[in-house]
């Protein structure tokens, strides 16, 4: 196979890697990058808002979602969010680097919005034995918090009620605990045509 020849500068493909018809040095870049990405951060519980999902911030997340926004033929790249330079390997060892700022906006995340307003889907209703309830009720808490948030909790004469953030959160703890309980339903409005229920949990000890 005959040497090639680089069409822009005269080198030879023995003294310098080629990309295609190009030597490396003069080959043309295929890398497309926004100047600036926004991310919507929570003012009340410091989530930020990654691929449509509100979580933890971590530099890796961060560096995922700059260079989820950048096209082009790259076979490694990285983000370094206090310089805002993004780095890229091309083919034939090319390096690349693209200025991309990080723009953080201040904004409420819903869970936090539904916090603030008092909202909740479920009531869990523990009756029974006073200290068993208690009991369950601090299990269920500590379960609960990782999966949606608290509202709040009422202690009654006759128990204990747990507002809880996910209907589905709940039926989904009871299924992984074995817990049975009387589910009843009430439709307290409508969203957007959407017809909205609170549930409650009726669990007997």
């Amino acid at each position: 196979m005959s040497d090639l020849i680089c069409p822009r500068c005269g080198r030879s493909s023995r003294d310098v890697g080629f990309i295609e018809a190009f030597c490396k040095d003069c080959a043309p870049v295929r890398l497309e990058c926004p100047p600036k990405v926004q991310l919507e951060v929570c003012t009340r519980c410091a989530r930020a808002k990654i691929r449509g999902e509100w979580t933890n911030e971590s530099t890796r997340k961060i560096a995922d979602l700059v260079l989820s926004k950048c096209k082009g033929e790259f076979e490694s790249s990285g983000y370094d969010e206090e310089s805002g330079v993004a780095a890229f390997l091309l083919p034939g060892g090319v390096k690349a680097e693209r200025s991309i700022i990080l723009e953080r906006r201040k904004t409420i995340c819903q869970q936090c919005s539904r916090i603030s307003g008092g909202y909740f889907e479920g009531i869990i209703q523990l009756r029974g034995d006073r200290a068993k309830a208690e009991r369950k009720a601090h299990e269920l808490l500590s379960r609960l918090e990782r999966k949606t948030f608290i509202a709040k909790t009422d202690e009654k004469d006759e128990g204990i009620d747990i507002y809880v953030g996910s209907s589905k959160a709940v039926v989904a703890l009871m299924a992984e605990l074995g817990i049975k309980t009387l589910i009843t339903k009430k439709l307290v409005g409508r969203d957007q045509g959407k017809r909205l229920y609170r549930t409650t949990f009726l669990i007997r000890l």
